[in-house]
């Protein structure tokens, strides 16, 4: 895989990039891809925290489901293969295959944990929410279902390109997920929104400040061009 992944100790939120993003949000985020020009990066309204884990951040590593007609002769293969290896820090962000069944649950948050995943952002409906909050792993779905995927969808890729909310995701790009939702940072812009999101977050602090102290709403945008 590209050497994104940052390992630090455990994985996941020991990065410092991974800090720094988390710490800046999906809307921070996306205001600064917008005025890159990356106005695709909201991976769409549906998606929510399944529970109340903290925001989320990490680079992606993509899987993709898609319809089954039955239980496959290998049922799981591609996702066994998937995480074979440690991921220290990764994402995934899964396409799931139907919109009936959970594709995700306790056990594989498990697994996932003991390979240094940071969390999961799901298109798709997940199980055993409760078993996942106890085993502390983020994830972000569509919503929930006691429904198993076995028959109704299945693993069949992994590390290539998805679609999510009208947002394209690869692997090596960046996600982060919190309260409002999850969004995707292109891996050749990411420095550049943790630089210049830094700097909106201290100009929204500033403003902030200068709204506190009654100035006048329109005098103070016209000052910074922040609101």
């Amino acid at each position: 895989m590209p050497a994104v992944y940052e390992s630090a100790g455990s994985g996941a939120n020991e990065s410092p990039r991974a800090h720094l993003l988390r710490s800046l949000g999906t809307a921070l985020v996306c205001d600064v891809l917008d005025s890159l020009g990356c106005r695709t990066s909201f991976l769409g309204p549906r998606l929510a925290p399944m529970w109340r884990s903290g925001p989320l951040s990490g680079p992606a590593f993509t899987i993709e489901c898609r319809p089954a007609a039955d239980v496959p002769g290998e049922p799981y293969g591609v996702l066994f293969r998937a995480l074979a290896s440690r991921r220290d820090g990764a994402v995934l962000v899964i396409k799931g295959g139907d919109a009936i069944s959970g594709v995700w649950g306790e056990l594989l948050s498990t697994a996932a944990i003991a390979r240094g995943l940071a969390g999961a952002v799901i298109d798709g409906l997940t199980r055993d929410v409760a078993g996942i909050e106890r085993a502390g792993f983020p994830v972000w779905a569509t919503g929930t279902s006691p429904l198993d995927s076995a028959g109704r969808q299945d693993f069949a890729a992994f590390g290539e390109p998805l679609e999510i909310g009208g947002t394209p995701v690869s692997t090596g790009d960046w996600i982060v997920a919190d309260d409002l939702g999850a969004a995707c940072i292109p891996a050749a812009h990411l420095d550049t929104v943790i630089e210049r999101g830094l700097e909106k977050m201290a100009g929204e602090s500033t403003v902030r400040d200068e709204l506190t102290a009654g100035e006048d709403l329109g005098e103070v945008f016209r000052r910074h061009g922040i609101l």
